[in-house]
């Protein structure tokens, strides 16, 4: 399969790029400011801004999936890429989309979630989760077969392989955060099978 990792050079976007290479799949990488230091012989890293439809349009063509794990760090940035990235696939006839996104999104307020993330999403996470909100609309207004991927926080720590999730978007009860490698390998299997298709899936430990 030819997959395209849109924000590859992100902390998780880089660790789904090396489980899809060891799976066997040809990977693109496309990447903006931050350099994808990877080198592979089924590696192609492709520079452009998916927040310009050209480029946007330009990466998704060719590909069979698209996996996007852009981050936070512009202010509005989820829901433009998205946006931009759904209208390509349609154009280009591609249907296997996967998308980071985070838990809370549409339950800010849910009990399951820790007095202190609730807390940070009201005050300083408010934006991010507007902004998150935004693109998973755009993804679940599609066509596509789509998976969005809700993580209860994220750590560095090595993938375990061993977590609960939740198929329908509700949240965990006392759930902890995850391993980008975990949810790299979720990601990465959105778009392999069709388990999660059309489905929110929450994730955590």
């Amino acid at each position: 399969m030819r997959v395209l990792v849109i924000g590859a050079a992100g902390r998780t976007g880089r660790l789904v790029v090396e489980r899809a290479l060891a799976h066997g799949h040809d990977v693109t990488g496309l990447v903006h400011h931050t350099p994808l230091e990877m080198a592979h012989p089924r590696l192609t890293v492709a520079s452009g801004d998916a927040l310009a439809f050209d480029d946007a349009s330009a990466a998704v063509a060719g590909h069979d999936a698209v996996v996007v794990t852009v981050g936070g760090g512009r202010g509005a940035l989820h829901e433009p890429v998205v946006a931009n990235v759904v209208h390509a696939m349609a154009e280009h006839g591609i249907r296997k989309l996967a998308v980071l996104s985070a838990a809370g999104t549409f339950a800010r307020q849910d009990p399951n979630l820790s007095l202190a993330l609730r807390v940070m999403i009201s005050v300083a996470m408010r934006s991010t989760y507007d902004d998150l909100e935004g693109m998973e609309r755009r993804v679940m207004a599609s066509d596509l077969d789509w998976t969005i991927v809700r993580p209860v926080g994220l750590t560095d720590d090595p993938a375990a392989g061993d977590y609960r999730i939740s198929r329908d978007g509700s949240l965990l009860p006392k759930a902890t955060r995850i391993s980008r490698a975990d949810v790299a390998g979720m990601l990465l299997k959105a778009i392999e099978t069709q388990t999660y298709r059309r489905a929110a899936v929450v994730i955590g430990n």
